[in-house]
């Protein structure tokens, strides 16, 4: 019995090789044929039960990860804030003509939200409003974010005053045939729109703006023949809420006499109302959708609340390390810049991903990553939908994928690939994944 259990064991062992033989031969000849330099390509994939490496290659050469990141940094957010937060933006009163609106950096709030927040409001008696912002701090963006790329919507300012997705939504309506076209503004944001827009025969719109010279001024030029929908990234937010406010305590005529101040919320003030918005919508928005905005706002306030102060950006990076630390995942050989994965000054290996996802391999938090056909995965690998979860990241010269596979034998992995070359496409280095991908489920 003993003789027929080696024989089977020593069986397995040397198919185990040959499939790693065919796996690296296969995986070197689709590099190949992809025209991408195999040194600008980083891979390491692990068996997710026992965690030992069964095939990589450059593993361990530092590239920033782009949104693969927030596989990593959304852990020791979600553990810290927990799985019932809600973002609440909450009203008080303070004595008999004075309220205060606690801002809680909530990036769902709405516009048709503050309506709500502010009925119990008493119209007849209100003087002043206070706002307490102090939830996170007020810087716009994180580090080494691409300041030039002012008008992605991607990548919006964002603090506590965030309201209805820091965005203004513009349509473009075409008038007569070399006329001005005619800007629609729904939301009334204090923006200032020169038009130079001519109805034409195709639709070919530029939108700009100097943010050195006047940045709420946006400069507008080309042609429409048909309504064209643009999102503007909001630069002043605390002007735009305080616009919006205004707006809705006018519609009820409420006139207040005096501008709104800064007051941090006393003791004594006493609670009226609030508006909330579920955390889960957040994760869902990060791992399917990629939102940089919430994430970021989701380390801020993960970060105040783990060390009991103002949130910031340093303070969710400190989380992350700490989390690590308690975690004995070594992160000394890596450099953490932002939750989100949206500046280049993070630099992480794709060792270091496939490592920290079989340590964190049952957690909960992986069940929103998406599968093929959802989400960032919405046109790729469908065939692999029911074996795959995974987060994608994209950013100028890098494409990155990492997450968990299950083979066609049924084994189970965790894996990172990481491309980072100027000199192919976008639509080649998810094509070289998606090749890699199925290749690791048809060999492991």
């Amino acid at each position: 019995m003993k003789r027929l259990l080696s024989i089977i064991l020593i069986l397995f062992l040397s198919a185990l090789n040959a499939n790693a033989k065919s796996l690296n031969k296969n995986i070197q000849e689709i590099i190949r044929d992809s025209g991408i330099p195999k040194e600008s390509i980083s891979i390491s994939v692990k068996n997710l039960n026992n965690g030992k490496n069964v095939f990589s290659m450059n593993e361990y050469r530092l590239m920033p990860p782009a949104s693969v990141q927030k596989i990593l940094t959304i852990i020791p957010i979600i553990e810290t804030l927990g799985d019932d937060y809600e973002f609440k933006t909450e009203l008080y009163s303070r004595g008999k003509d004075v309220y205060l609106i606690k801002l809680g950096a909530d990036p769902y709030l709405t516009s048709d939200d503050l309506k709500t927040l502010t009925e119990k409001i008493n119209a007849e008696k209100v003087q002043k409003i206070y706002i307490d912002n102090s939830i996170i701090e007020q810087k716009a963006w994180g580090e080494g974010w691409q300041w030039d790329d002012d008008l992605n919507t991607a990548l919006p300012r964002f603090n506590a005053y965030n309201l209805d997705g820091n965005l203004t939504k513009i349509t473009i309506m075409p008038t007569d045939k070399n006329k001005q076209a005619f800007i629609i503004n729904p939301q009334k944001s204090p923006m200032i729109f020169y038009n130079n827009v001519i109805t034409g025969d195709k639709n070919d719109v530029n939108i700009s703006r100097d943010n050195l010279v006047s940045p709420e001024v946006l400069k507008l030029e080309g042609t429409v023949q048909k309504p064209e929908t643009h999102y503007i990234t909001n630069t002043n937010l605390k002007r735009y809420f305080e616009k919006k406010l205004t707006d809705t305590l006018e519609d009820r005529r409420i006139y207040l006499k005096s501008a709104y101040s800064v007051s941090q919320k006393a003791q004594s003030d006493k609670f009226a109302n609030k508006v909330t918005h579920s955390i889960n919508k957040a994760v869902e928005d990060v791992l399917l959708n990629s939102n940089n905005m919430v994430i970021e706002i989701m380390a801020k306030l993960a970060g105040g609340k783990y060390y009991n102060k103002q949130g910031t950006d340093i303070d969710g990076i400190n989380l992350f390390k700490e989390y690590c630390l308690k975690n004995e995942i070594d992160t000394s050989q890596i450099r953490i810049a932002d939750a989100s994965g949206v500046s280049k000054n993070n630099l992480v290996n794709a060792d270091f991903i496939s490592e920290y996802l079989v340590k964190n391999k049952n957690n909960k938090i992986y069940e929103y990553m998406a599968s093929p056909s959802q989400g960032t995965l919405s046109n790729r690998m469908i065939p692999l939908k029911d074996n795959l979860k995974a987060k994608t990241g994209t950013l100028s010269d890098i494409s990155t994928i990492a997450g968990f596979l299950s083979s066609k034998c049924g084994q189970k992995y965790a894996f990172a690939i990481m491309i980072n070359d100027p000199k192919s496409s976008n639509l080649q280095k998810k094509n070289l994944e998606n090749y890699l991908i199925r290749e690791m489920y048809l060999k492991l």
